[in-house]
């Protein structure tokens, strides 16, 4: 029976998954999200009452409402701020993602690439970024080029360790199958390796996207004057801590719109499996 509904599911895909397990999962996620929420409600108003009952300076900590305050006085700043970190992050994102699919491609086709790359992919995870970004910025000058960089050598490690592991996590006993009939290697890699390694893409995807943002706001840091990172920076010089942590929130807020957004793509693309980020 199990075996039955989950070939009927394979072959319709989405369109066959059951309505009831469907609603199900819908209705769990709706009580996992409220449960969050009232989680982050009751912090936000603990915190608030915690502050002002012990007076803490706002330069020190600021209260949530003040925060929220900020956001509301500015919001064409964070948004503006918003949009250049966005376009940092994403530009990064691809890079890395580009160059991990590179390296994973190429460590599977050749031994001798493998036990080349590897160990440089690895030894580049031992170099500080932020040390390399006043190089970067000589490299490539004062503009967006050295942050995406910056994004993109933060996303890539796990990005391609993920692509590497998924495109070696293929049934040896079916390559062996293809092999026997006279598949094309090409054939093989598109039509079965790069599907099955789709768990491992996702799960690569779902960390880069928080670690470009990341990186897009460690290298606003350094070299320019926009961007939510920049913000955080000025504004604790000029002891704006309220604007800070708004800047800060803003980023707290992409970073899970960016991950949500990763999940949603691996439900589209990883279309057998009901929920699976859920594990």
């Amino acid at each position: 029976m199990q075996a039955t509904t989950a070939r009927t599911k394979a072959i319709g895909g989405r369109a066959f998954v059951r309505p009831a397990r469907r609603g199900a999962t819908a209705r769990r996620r709706l009580r996992y999200g409220a449960t969050a929420l009232a989680v982050v409600v009751a912090l936000t108003l603990a915190t608030e009452l915690l502050v002002r009952a012990a007076h803490v300076p706002a330069f020190v900590f600021p209260p949530p409402s003040a925060v929220l305050a900020e956001l509301a006085a500015e919001p064409l700043l964070f948004v503006r701020s918003a949009l250049v970190t966005m376009y940092e992050a994403a530009a990064g994102l691809a890079l890395g993602a580009a160059v991990a699919l590179a390296f994973a491609a190429a460590a599977l086709h050749s031994r001798r690439l493998d036990a080349a790359l590897t160990p440089i992919v690895v030894a580049s995870q031992t170099v500080p970024v932020i040390a390399l970004a006043p190089l970067l910025v000589l490299w490539f000058g004062y503009g967006a080029l050295p942050r995406v960089v910056i994004c993109a050598l933060i996303a890539f490690f796990p990005m391609a360790v993920t692509a590497r592991e998924g495109f070696r996590a293929t049934d040896p006993q079916l390559l062996l199958l293809l092999r026997s009939v006279g598949a094309r290697p090409w054939d093989v890699f598109w039509r079965v390796r790069a599907p099955a390694a789709l768990p491992f893409l996702a799960a690569g995807l779902r960390t880069g996207v928080t670690l470009s943002l990341v990186g897009a706001v460690v290298a606003e840091w350094t070299g320019t004057d926009r961007g939510l990172g920049y913000l955080v920076l000025s504004a604790n010089a000029r002891l704006a801590t309220a604007q800070a942590f708004a800047a800060v929130l803003v980023i707290t807020l992409l970073g899970l719109a960016a991950y949500g957004a990763a999940v949603a793509v691996e439900r589209r693309l990883y279309w057998w499996d009901d929920d699976p980020a859920d594990g």
